[in-house]
This record gives structure tokens, C-alpha cells and sequence, in this order.
């Protein structure tokens, strides 16, 4: 879905560094704090490491900020059971493209 939002400060862009699964590697991956109008709302928006990119979508999503914009999230919800039967359950809000500033 596309939803008008406002990244307010450059603190609202975040790094993680994840584990993957089963293995010793880790990923690099991102969030951000997405002001929302209509209802005025601040959520969280996970980015994958696919459009986090080594950190390249970070600097496409900084060049966002304090720029009112349309942003495609979509909204998901898992569960099931991992490694040790135990269950796990994800929803939020993720990034589905990265936004496109008008020049």
C-alpha cells in the first residue's frame, strides 16, 4: 500500500545487524520512523537487507528526511515454530520499495 509519511530527523534511520538463521553470518538490514497522516501515527517501517543494500538504501531513505512523501509498505503477519518448538509470531510494517524523490 502506498501511505504519505515524513521521516522527521536523521535519527529515525537505523542500522541493525541481524543473525541468520542457522548459521554464523549476519545481515545488515534497516528501519525507519515514519510520521503518518490521517490518523497522525508514528510506526516503524522494518527495510530487508535486499533494499537496505550494505547500507545504500540507508543513504537513498537519509536524503528522504523532512521530505513529505508517498512510501510502499506492506503490512505482515508470520508465526510458526522454531528451532527449540517454540512459537514465534512477526507483524509490523516493512518497506517494499524505496521511495522516489522528485527532483
Amino acid at each position: 500500500m502506498k501511505m504519505e509519511g515524513l521521516i522527521l530527523d536523521d535519527s529515525d534511520v537505523i542500522q541493525e545487524t541481524k543473525n541468520i538463521h542457522g548459521t554464523n553470518e549476519t545481515m545488515q538490514v534497516g528501519k525507519i520512523k515514519l510520521i503518518t497522516t490521517n490518523p497522525t501515527a508514528t510506526i516503524e517501517v522494518k527495510v530487508n537487507d535486499k533494499l537496505w543494500n550494505g547500507g545504500k538504501g540507508g543513504e537513498a531513505l537519509l536524503a528522504c528526511v523532512g521530505k513529505r512523501m508517498n512510501f510502499e509498505v506492506e503490512y505482515k503477519e508470520m508465526a510458526f515454530g522454531n528451532d527449540q518448538n517454540k512459537h514465534v509470531s512477526i507483524n509490523g510494517f516493512h518497506l517494499f520499495a524505496l521511495p522516489v524523490l522528485n527532483k
